[in-house]
Formats: structure tokens, sequence, C-alpha cells
């Protein structure tokens, strides 16, 4: 089917929580360990306020609740991390997202923006933060902070209508226009807030993003963030 918006859902994935590798091995591609990052392709599904119907996540605590609903990543990252990974076609909900965009990156998804997507509307509430989990199911040790540092790191939104969403479904956006603080721009603030104290000053002025987030940003002005969820392969 002819797709006539640039900006659609390419695919969109749930996942169940897998146990995985040896309890007993100290081996790199062997720990046991548990995750919901291997996902499978849908024709559609249903969103609720706390995410898509079906979908499974293992590290409640960081990746999941109502501020941290629905995953999405760009489509236009997935031949730069082809090439990191050294594989030539990377299967859809790769980066364990549950929405992958195609027309939209981290240089153009800005925090607040509500998009309109079939029966829902969502809202860009927070860049997602990659954890070591996305290492381990590439096999690759540097992976989780090779997404940190591009940037590309993918977004979070939170609910604000629930109801069915469908792949080719077209993107309507409305932007904050008080404060245009792009993805990309909010990761390279938390990166380095030395440099760019101000925009991570002025992402906590932005309405209606998640309360855990400007709660990062506050700990990291403050240099007391914990960058640990990164390290453990």
């Amino acid at each position: 089917m002819e797709q006539k918006n640039p900006l659609f859902i390419k695919s969109l994935q749930i996942g169940k929580v897998q146990q995985l590798g040896d309890i007993n091995s100290t081996e790199f591609l062997s720990k046991y360990w548990e995750s919901g990052s291997f996902k499978e392709m849908m024709i559609d599904g249903i969103i609720t306020f706390v995410g898509i119907v079906g979908d499974e996540v293992s590290d409640t605590k960081s990746h999941s609740g109502v501020e941290k609903a629905v995953f999405a990543n760009s489509y236009e990252n997935y031949p730069l991390w082809s090439k990191f990974l050294g594989i030539d076609e990377l299967p859809f909900g790769a980066l364990a997202e549950n929405l992958t965009i195609s027309g939209l990156d981290e240089t153009t998804v800005f925090l607040g923006d509500i998009h309109h997507i079939g029966g829902v509307t969502l809202q860009v509430c927070q860049p997602r933060k990659p954890c070591w989990k996305i290492s381990r199911k590439w096999q690759n040790k540097e992976f989780t902070n090779e997404i940190y540092t591009s940037g590309r790191t993918g977004w979070y939104y939170q609910v604000l209508k629930i109801g069915k969403i469908t792949k080719n479904d077209a993107i309507i956006i409305s932007h904050n226009d008080d404060i245009l603080i792009s993805i990309m721009e909010a990761n390279q603030a938390f990166r380095k807030p030395k440099i760019y104290q101000n925009v991570l000053q002025e992402i906590l002025l932005i309405p209606n993003i998640s309360f855990s987030y400007k709660n990062s940003i506050e700990k990291r002005l403050a240099g007391t963030y914990d960058l640990g969820f990164m390290e453990r392969v």
C-alpha cells in the first residue's frame, strides 16, 4: 500500500519477558538475564494508559508506567545501527521499541509534541535512556554507550487518548511552540550538563513532560545522577 503521508507507523511490536542465558555462567554471551526486548510485529494493537496490550517489560522501574507507556524509535536510525553491529538488515523492533516510525527522528521530535496516530493521542514526554540489556541482546558491549553518545535513543510517549493503532497509520503533529527542544538536543544536554546547563534548565519549564524525567535532569544538574543503568553487561 502506498504511503502518502511521509510520517507514519512503519511497524509496531510487542514482546513477552523471556529468561535468557545460563544462570550459572560468568561469560558475557551466556549470563542469565531477563528481557522483554525481543519483540514481534503486529498489524494493530490497543493502546492503554500504560502501554500496548500484551507488551511486557522486565525492568518495570526503568522502562514502564504512564510516563513511559510507549517506546518509539526512528526507522531512519536502522541503517546506522545495522552498520555499527555489522548486520545486513535489522528486524523491526531491533531497539526494543513498540513503534518504529518513518519520517521522524530525534532531530525532528520535540519534547511536549503531541502525535495523533490512528485512534490514539500520544505526547512525547522524554527520551529513552538505553540500558545494558540492548548490548546483551546484540552481543556488543559498546552498543548501549554508542546509542547514548549518538543521541539516537528513541523517545517515550505518555498516552493522552487510548484507542487502536495500526501499521501504516499516519502521524499528525501538534507542536509545543513555547519551548522547542528536540530529543537530540535534550540528549546532548544530558550528556554534557556543564556545557548545556541552560538547555536542561529550559527543559524543566516545558509543561506536561514526565515528572521522572524532570527529576533526572535536576539530579544531573546537581551532579548526583547515576549512569549505572548502562554499565552492567
